[in-house]
């Protein structure tokens, strides 16, 4: 989406700025005494080595292949204004790769392009001819819509049947993968397929196949079975992604209390797996007396075997919540899951893992053992509908049943609406949902409530 106009980007940053200030005194001192709360527990320790394996990538085949190409500047819509710098050349004049040794003038760009995708199906109508190169219209990117407009910009990546092309001048623009008829793509990509394939360089699109000219010459295989395209060849930092989202609210006079909400990802994505840690923190205060002092942690690593099924060798929440009477639960398991819908408007999964669950409270009645541990077995499901291409609400449920302990059974889910603002800033509303079925007595004969809620209005920024 566009950015918005300049007093309404003013306001948002001023407004950023004065929650995060106002926040920062609080922080510091909500985030000392929690950490003398669980400095002598092993959440540090715990959560850092299964984050190092979860996190820990194939460096062997993600190596930087070497610095990829300059990337185009703009993008431009067919028959409008467009404007070139480009010294006029004769487009015969190609590379050994079949590449224009010089971008082509605006006013012939489609025309070139048009001839050459026109001269890749015909010569491939049978098959492919011995020796064959592709010989690209231009040194640009360029995507034909089923409308038959072209566009002239960047390809950024096809993933989840989106595909997004990048430009300064129309900024960053997402088309349905089906809303694409051709695509023309002399800049070297990689192009990862439903048989567990991965290859490497330039490409053309049509509207059946997919040709790609690599080292060892011109490869041919179905559109059908494309999954994704990663701009460049293989770079380690192309699979990564984070967002941070802080909510803020206070009152001061008669009442004076406050409270800080701060959620943070960490995620890695490539063509087979999906890996991720997450931290959730709750820190809450009323006259100078903590109400809330919540820490949620998870980490988790997917392996996708097809499109539809994938397997979790490892996850685990870890949990520290002063106010349930919880010092710390850790919850490693290992489990699967299926894609029950996977559209452009809607995704939804399901799973299941089973695991154990070590739970340490801060002060249990008589009689009551403390740790304990037990096993479990988990049911999630994750929902995620676009309504548009700037909004989004997120659905998410998690129960842990203990099949040694029900007591100790517990929940928990969140809804999440966000409208995006800029391409990295996010307004987000969150509803989370905590509940464990029968606590356990504290030392002094009180009991937690079974249900705890939040709600959280949120700026997040994302990056990635």
């Amino acid at each position: 989406m566009r950015d918005l106009p300049t007093p309404w980007s003013t306001l948002v940053r001023s407004s950023a700025f004065l929650s995060l200030q106002g926040a920062h005194l609080y922080t510091s001192a909500a985030l000392t005494s929690w950490w003398r709360t669980v400095r002598r527990s092993t959440v540090p320790a715990v959560f850092a080595v299964l984050g190092t394996a979860l996190l820990y990538p194939s460096w062997t085949s993600a190596q930087d292949a070497g610095a990829t190409e300059p990337l185009v500047e703009d993008a431009t819509a067919a028959g409008g204004e467009a404007t070139s710098d480009a010294v006029p050349t004769d487009p015969t004049d190609v590379t050994d790769e079949g590449v224009p040794t010089e971008a082509v003038e605006a006013s012939e760009g489609v025309a070139e392009v048009e001839k050459a995708m026109e001269q890749v199906a015909e010569e491939t109508e049978e098959g492919l001819p011995a020796e064959f190169v592709i010989k690209f219209g231009d040194v640009h990117d360029w995507i034909r819509l089923t409308s038959g407009e072209w566009l002239k910009g960047k390809l950024k990546r096809l993933r989840d049947d989106d595909i997004e092309f990048d430009s300064d001048k129309l900024d960053l623009l997402t088309f349905s993968w089906d809303k694409v008829e051709q695509l023309h793509s002399p800049r070297i990509n990689t192009y990862v397929f439903d048989n567990k394939l991965d290859v490497v360089g330039r490409a053309v699109v049509t509207k059946d196949k997919v040709l790609i000219e690599t080292a060892e010459g011109v490869e041919r295989y179905p559109r059908s079975e494309l999954l994704s395209i990663i701009r460049g060849e293989h770079r380690e930092r192309n699979f990564w992604s984070t967002r941070l989202s802080v909510g803020f609210s206070g009152s001061a006079g008669n009442t004076n209390q406050g409270q800080l909400n701060a959620h943070w990802d960490l995620r890695r994505a490539d063509a087979r797996t999906r890996t991720q840690l997450s931290y959730d923190g709750t820190f809450g205060y009323a006259n100078k007396e903590p109400i809330v002092n919540r820490h949620l942690g998870i980490a988790e690593g997917k392996l996708f075997i097809s499109k539809r099924f994938f397997f979790i060798p490892a996850t685990s929440e870890f949990l520290n919540d002063t106010f349930t009477n919880f010092k710390f639960r850790a919850t490693p398991g290992t489990g699967a899951g299926v894609h029950v819908f996977d559209t452009k408007k809607v995704e939804w999964d399901l799973g299941s893992a089973v695991g154990y669950q070590y739970t340490r409270f801060l002060s249990t009645a008589a009689g009551v053992a403390n740790p304990q541990n037990d096993g479990f077995i988990s049911f999630r499901t994750y929902a995620d509908f676009d309504f548009t291409d700037d909004v989004e609400l997120v659905l998410e449920w998690r129960s842990n049943v203990l099949y040694t302990n029900i007591n100790l059974t517990n929940h928990m889910g969140s809804a999440k609406f966000s409208v995006e603002i800029t391409d990295i800033l996010d307004l987000q509303t969150t509803f989370k949902f905590y509940r464990t079925e029968n606590p356990p007595p504290r030392a002094d004969g009180t009991v937690p409530e079974k249900n705890d809620y939040e709600v959280i209005v949120s700026l997040a920024l994302e990056i990635g």
